[in-house]
């Protein structure tokens, strides 16, 4: 798996509590092509579309730790029942370019918008994000 590459110590170790909370991590499989995206959660499984972040030309290791940061979010809301984490948005500031892509990533579930929110702003704290899915997931 080739987005193992890019991990950093915390990425990896992401990784590894994820592993043992029974999800795989799948890298490339076909819904990664022809979308947008460079990254999803599935009832059993987290998806890193690393061909679609590498032909992106943004900096492949920062989006690549970021989106196991992302989609370790949701794995903690998986284990939480699929529910949020219960953040204050509040407590939650978003720039205006995550607050866009919450709302492009969300659909019309308050629920699921809450969820998104919690991702979004984690995905630059992984030790938050190492935190919620010990708490949550083991």
């Amino acid at each position: 798996m080739e987005f193992l590459l890019y991990l950093t110590p915390i990425g990896a170790e992401i990784v590894q509590n994820i592993n043992k909370t029974g999800y795989s991590i799948k890298e490339n499989i076909e819904y990664c092509r022809d979308k947008d995206l460079f990254g999803y959660t599935q009832s059993d499984k987290i998806v890193v579309c690393t061909s679609n972040i590498e032909k992106s030309g943004h900096d492949v290791k920062f989006y690549v730790n970021e989106t196991i940061y992302h989609e370790g979010v949701h794995v903690a809301h998986m284990c939480n029942g699929n529910k949020p984490l219960n953040i204050s948005v509040k407590d939650m500031p978003l720039s205006k370019n995550k607050l866009n892509d919450v709302r492009r990533s969300s659909s019309v579930s308050k629920s699921t918008g809450q969820m998104e929110h919690e991702a979004y702003w984690m995905e630059d704290k992984p030790k938050k994000v190492n935190y919620v899915i010990k708490k949550y997931c083991m």
